[in-house]
């Protein structure tokens, strides 16, 4: 695969959001503050289990993560004993523990931030018995993954709006009319018409992000329809690639692979892309935005063929949610 220079000539070698939304801003305490805590420890997507009764929690959070071409769970997983957490556990990122009362009539989830470290997610959850908490996780499947992968995106959006690349947001801003977030280590650029594409250009994993753009439907209602179509994003995805990001050779372009492709929450899309006539794929995600006439994408995509690719696609995620049309 061919990727853009800095100096924009060819190429060297080397997406339902509003409950994610919701949660996102409520976890708005990433941000900076005077309190004076010390800095969390332990990695994005890493997680400290406490009590986990079952092992109940551990198969939830160790999910496979959809739209992968090898399977990654959606986090990685600390065992701590209840009562013998240490001092630098107490400083995980995020720590999931279970409580069990007796008194409980139901079971449900606490949330606390930044606890003991900054930043910090601590999710508590109390049950009468492990019999109840055993019910409740099987009726609520996918619950807490979610709290947890909500504030791992608000923290990294958080990071963005204190390092990003201006360059580029104004870039795109001009030719699509939409703000957004650029990560600022994307500093390689190739222009087409209707067509941008940032990569951070690396041997150690390449991450990309395009936008583009198609005139659809005469009304909104058209639109909103075919916006969310897969197979329609499929065909303007493989006709955009073809022209704007070739391979080596002539013959060699990217398009998106026969796997299905997801749709979860329903705006966003995942699947995997490879290179017509060579040995090169990877995982995408898109996320489409309404501005009549036109809709927009807005993609990642990543080429880590030596390394694990859920946080890099996920850091590309939170970049894609900030997307917004400019009114």
């Amino acid at each position: 695969m061919k990727t853009p220079t800095n100096n924009s000539s060819f190429f060297r070698r080397a997406v339902a959001l509003l409950p994610l939304l919701c949660l996102l801003f409520s976890f708005a305490s990433c941000s900076d503050d005077p309190s004076g805590k010390p800095a969390s420890s332990n990695r994005p997507y890493q997680v400290l289990l406490v009590n986990d009764s079952g092992h109940l929690l551990t198969d939830e959070l160790r999910d496979t993560v959809s739209g992968l071409p090898q399977p990654e769970p959606s986090f990685d997983i600390i065992i701590a004993t209840p009562g013998n957490k240490t001092p630098w556990q107490q400083l995980s990122r995020s720590i999931v523990q279970v409580k069990f009362n007796k008194d409980s009539t139901r079971t449900h989830i606490s949330i606390a931030r930044d606890v003991y470290a900054k930043p910090q997610i601590v999710l508590t959850v109390t049950s009468k018995s492990p019999e109840q908490f055993s019910s409740y996780m099987h009726s609520h499947p996918g619950q807490i993954r979610k709290i947890l992968n909500a504030f791992e995106l608000s923290c990294a959006i958080r990071s963005l709006k204190s390092t990003h690349n201006p360059q580029a947001e104004k870039t795109i801003h001009d030719m699509f009319g939409i703000d957004i977030l650029i990560p600022a280590d994307l500093t390689a650029s190739k222009r087409g018409r209707d067509f941008i594409w940032l990569s951070n250009n690396t041997n150690e994993g390449l991450e990309n992000i395009c936008v583009y753009r198609v005139k659809a439907g005469k009304g909104n209602k058209d639109i909103g329809i075919i916006s969310n179509d897969a197979q329609f994003f499929r065909h303007v995805r493989d006709s955009v690639m073809k022209i704007n990001i070739p391979g080596e050779r002539s013959g060699m372009y990217m398009e998106t692979a026969s796997t299905p492709i997801t749709q979860h929450p329903s705006p966003e899309m995942r699947g995997l892309w490879d290179m017509r006539g060579d040995a090169v794929g990877g995982p995408f995600i898109a996320r489409c935005i309404t501005a009549p006439p036109y809709i927009i994408y807005i993609e990642g995509f990543v080429y880590a063929p030596e390394s694990k690719k859920r946080n890099k696609l996920r850091r590309l995620e939170a970049s894609i949610l900030t997307g917004k049309v400019k009114r």
